[in-house]
């Protein structure tokens, strides 16, 4: 009997210590990059959900990221906290609030491509909350203007980014049809002499 006890107070301890070691891997993991994160182009664009002051100085030293791009509501303590991080870390921080359906005006995608055009500008994180509406409008104009992407291609990418493509989402697919429009009118002009 004394043995099994024995055994069972081993094999709780082992149990209690591999959960701990589990449960740390996993918070470094997860502190370690943003979710959804990805390369829109290497070196120049990467997109993502929310991020934290960690995460913003490993994105700065591992991907060289020096200027941020926030689709969250300014006001929000979380997003003043994110953007007195980045000033700290040395980044250039700009927002662009914008519910979390997507939705957008025609002055908020002019602010937003400006933005992801602009030349003088580091390597470039563009983020929502998860990486998903917000930021896939943001990563489509950039697809639409800067690369010539179909308004198919877009929202294929849209898609594989975890868009659920919903009801409530007519405003963003409205909003990428008319970018892509403007910038297949745009693709012309510039091709006429």
């Amino acid at each position: 009997m004394r043995l099994r006890t024995e055994t069972w107070r081993w094999g709780v301890a082992v149990l209690v210590a591999a959960v701990a070691v589990g449960g740390l891997a996993a918070w470094r993991l997860s502190e370690r990059l943003p979710k959804r994160f990805a390369a829109v182009v290497e070196g120049r664009l990467y997109r993502s959900g929310e991020v934290t002051a960690g995460q913003l100085e490993r994105l700065r030293d591992e991907y060289g990221i020096t200027r941020v791009i926030c689709l969250l509501d300014e006001t929000a303590p979380e997003t003043q906290a994110e953007a007195a991080a980045a000033r700290r870390l040395g980044m250039e921080w700009c927002n662009v609030s914008l519910p979390g359906n997507g939705a957008s005006t025609a002055e908020d995608r002019r602010r937003i491509l400006e933005l992801l055009q602009a030349e003088d500008s580091g390597p470039t994180l563009v983020h929502c909350a998860a990486g998903v509406n917000r930021t896939g409008l943001a990563v489509g104009l950039y697809r639409l203007h800067c690369e010539g992407w179909t308004l198919d291609q877009v929202m294929a990418e849209l898609r594989d980014s975890d868009f659920r493509d919903l009801p409530k989402h007519e405003n963003l697919r409205a909003a990428l049809a008319g970018e892509a429009a403007a910038a297949q009118d745009q693709a012309v002009g510039e091709a006429q002499p």
